[in-house]
Parts: structure tokens; sequence; C-alpha cells
């Protein structure tokens, strides 16, 4: 699937969309210093789960042969090569962070995927799209950015067909006391200090990561995320810890 390009829009795969507010700004200044190295260090820094609870996702997705897929969040778009692999589907994948688009694309063409995954810049909580244009619509790490994330799932939900699947993975908080306690420290001390001789880059991610999944769970419990869900027509079918609650995977069908 090809998206309409305006003619002021530049002809590379990766396309330019405005990104004018505060939250997007923060997500593109955090992530353009780690987009080159961001694959290898997100298994590093995940004790070399993150590829795991992607393909963990991916296997959620029922897909019929020519669905069309939005990975909104694709970062270097590698959900968007794991569906590719896994699923004879078109895929778009749109991210507010130009430098980790380069990278995907770098990536998808590598892989020679070019011809059925489409990168895109472009932001969550304004998709370029027409109502009802996907068949399915997977997200990965994304309403920790958003200012509105009930608002942002309204915005995916209006994309997504009926009877189609919302998909997400987000960051979560252990509920086990022992291993809260194991992610408490990764996250106040460990993670921090072994990300100081990486880079400046990743020094900054180590420090913001803690703080931000812990606020983002108490703001939005994995009930009320559901209950949100419910909200914008999504039917949650089920949801499932990773790694004893590490990361969490949803997926649901919105109402026909």
């Amino acid at each position: 699937m090809k998206t309409k390009k305006r003619e002021d829009q530049p002809t590379s795969p990766v396309e330019s969309r405005p990104a004018n507010t505060a939250s997007r700004t923060f997500a593109q200044d955090l992530f353009d210093g780690v987009a080159p190295s961001y694959d290898t260090w997100a298994q590093v820094l995940t004790f070399f789960q993150y590829l795991r609870w992607r393909a963990s996702l991916v296997s959620r997705m029922a897909l019929r042969p020519g669905n069309l897929v939005l990975d909104v969040c694709t970062g270097t778009a590698g959900v968007a090569l794991e569906i590719a692999h896994n699923h004879n589907a078109q895929i778009v994948g749109i991210d507010i962070t130009r430098s980790m688009l380069e990278a995907g694309l770098c990536a998808v063409e590598k892989q020679s995927l070019d011809g059925r995954v489409q990168l895109i810049q472009g932001c969550a909580e304004h998709l370029p799209f027409p109502d009802e244009t996907f068949d399915a619509v997977v997200f990965t790490y994304l309403l920790r950015y958003v200012q509105d994330p009930n608002a942002t799932i309204r915005e995916l939900s209006r994309v997504l067909k009926p009877g189609g699947q919302l998909l997400s993975l987000e960051f979560g908080i252990p509920k086990a006391l022992w291993m809260r306690a194991l992610w408490e420290i990764y996250n106040r001390v460990v993670m921090p200090v072994m990300t100081i001789p990486v880079s400046r880059g990743w020094h900054r991610v180590g420090c913001f990561l803690g703080p931000s999944i812990r606020g983002f769970c108490q703001r939005y419990p994995v009930d009320r995320l559901a209950a949100i869900w419910r909200e914008n027509g999504i039917t949650l079918a089920e949801m499932r810890g990773l790694l004893h609650g590490v990361a969490i995977v949803m997926w649901g069908t919105k109402e026909k």
C-alpha cells in the first residue's frame, strides 16, 4: 500500500510529517541519539528478551494474505519486519523520529522487503489515513510519549476496520515482591550506571526509562488501559504478562 504524497513531500520512502508538540519533541530528542544502536542495546538492556517480546506480540496477530497493517511507533521497523516475516501482509510503519526511521529503512532494504514495508514520518495522535483503512493496528512502547493516551487509542481505533485487531506491547511493573525489588534496583541503579560508558544518549535513556515506566503504570494500570480500549470500541480479548510482568502484551478486536 502506498500512501498518497503531497507535492511538497520528499520522494524518499521516509516521508516527512509535522512534529510540533512538546511530547513529540521530547521523544525525538530522546531517541535521535540512539537510533543507530537501538536494536543492539534494546536487546542488552532487556537481558535479551526484546526480540522474544516482539515475536510474542506478532504471534497474537490473526491476518489473512494481503491484509494491510499499521505499525505505530515503528522505530527501527523491528515489529514491521517481524510481521512481514510471519504474515503475508502489507505493512505501513509510522514514527515521529526521523533518525529511527532511517535506521529502519536500512533494515527494510537490507532484507529486500521495501515492496511490502513502507515507512513514513508522523505522529500517533494525528494519523494521516482515512477512517477504517487497516485490517490490524499494532503499537509498541507508545503511550508513555503521548499527551493523552485515551485520545491516542481513539485515533488508532479510527483507522482500524471493524473486526480488525488492535495489539500493543508496553513495559510493565512486576507484581511479585521479589521481582518488583529486582526491577527497582535495576531501573534505579543498574541501568543508569551501565549506560554511562555506552554514550550520552543511552545514559539519558537509562535514567529516563525507570521513572517513565513507574509513573505511567501508576497513572494507567492495565485495568484502566483495558477500560480505555473498551471505551473506544475495542473488545479486549486478552492481556499477557511477559517475564513476570516486566512487559505486557494486549490485544483485542474492534466492534463491528
